[in-house]
């Protein structure tokens, strides 16, 4: 990116950002779900879909951290070639479904609210109105959706249509506001600069707050369905986790496949940012909660130990009180 692009795209985040709206008339295209919808517009504000570790360098510029992971923070980043000439979806339905050109749905909607609550008795003896109030009310019970779909095209016809379940989960990143970073870049044309503010990727409320409860919700019912889940996510994410068990590690790779409820899709980057497959996991839902919640339980005696230490401790008033007598 030339420093005048910065320039550009740093005024126009600026403006998106104190508008407080998530697209804009004039946003750019979306190089990644562009492959998908021609014309398609980011709508990420400020457009940041991807970060990586500065340090600082001379007259305030920022130097790339050498072997640091890039860490994708827009779910849309990973629409992409994973190979080329081969789009992630290629990938995952190659794996999935045995069939390199699978039909994509976006978003679509797999429960819905439940309510007691009735029609009012004159609406339901007008069937005009009454079919009225059922379609808003149908619509408003919606609730869930699966990010996307991979459809095999030949089972349309058949009994039983073929398909799995993808989510791509992104990680959010916790600090300073973008703002700052973005009128930087917006007041001259300028080179890469050290971030004004001090940020940094948050695992935890992506994972275990975020996508386990996700998972909670959607396996059980998918696998009731006989339908398995893909999981999206990039090698950042991936190193913070616990370690995934695979199932059936003696069998090859569509016997596991067969008895696996979740099947975890890990991509890199390479040094050009584009993105690559790195790593797949077959698996169950309980592996998969292990591995998401990257945590273990303190022995007893060190929790006890910090414990006292805390009590004990004079500066740390603002965390524990004493009952006045």
């Amino acid at each position: 990116m030339t420093p005048e692009e910065r320039q550009v795209f740093g005024a126009l985040s600026v403006k998106q950002m104190e508008a407080s709206v998530r697209s804009l008339p004039d946003a750019p295209p979306c190089p990644f779900l562009e492959t998908l919808l021609p014309g398609a517009r980011c709508n990420k504000r400020g457009g940041v879909c991807s970060i990586r570790k500065y340090a600082p360098g001379e007259d305030k510029a920022g130097v790339f951290v050498p072997g640091d992971k890039i860490v994708t923070t827009c779910p849309t980043r990973f629409v992409a070639e994973v190979e080329d000439g081969k789009s992630l979806f290629s990938w995952i339905s190659e794996k999935m479904l045995d069939q390199p050109k699978p039909i994509i749905v976006k978003e679509t909607p797999f429960l819905r609210k439940i309510s007691d609550a009735r029609l009012p008795m004159e609406a339901a003896h007008d069937e005009d109105v009454a079919e009225d109030v059922v379609e808003e009310e149908e619509a408003e019970k919606k609730a869930g959706r699966i990010d996307w779909l991979v459809v095999n095209p030949p089972s349309m016809q058949a009994n039983e249509l073929e398909w799995a379940a993808v989510e791509t989960q992104a990680l959010y990143f916790s600090g300073g506001k973008m703002i700052t970073e973005f009128q930087a870049y917006a007041a001259a044309p300028t080179g890469i600069l050290f971030p004004l503010g001090k940020r940094r990727p948050d695992y935890r409320s992506s994972g275990p707050k975020r996508l386990s409860p996700q998972l909670d919700v959607k396996v059980p019912v998918l696998q009731a369905w006989g339908k398995k889940v893909a999981i999206v996510i990039d090698k950042f994410f991936f190193d913070n986790m616990n370690k995934l068990d695979d199932v059936y590690i003696r069998g090859d790779e569509r016997a596991r496949r067969d008895n696996a409820a979740i099947v975890w899709f890990i991509v890199d980057y390479d040094d050009a940012l584009r993105l690559r497959t790195a790593e797949i996991h077959y698996t169950t839902l309980d592996s998969s909660r292990r591995a998401l919640n990257a945590t273990e339980p303190l022995a007893k005696a060190d929790f006890t130990n910090n414990l006292k230490g805390v009590i004990n401790d004079p500066q740390r008033t603002n965390k524990v009180f004493k009952v006045s007598e």
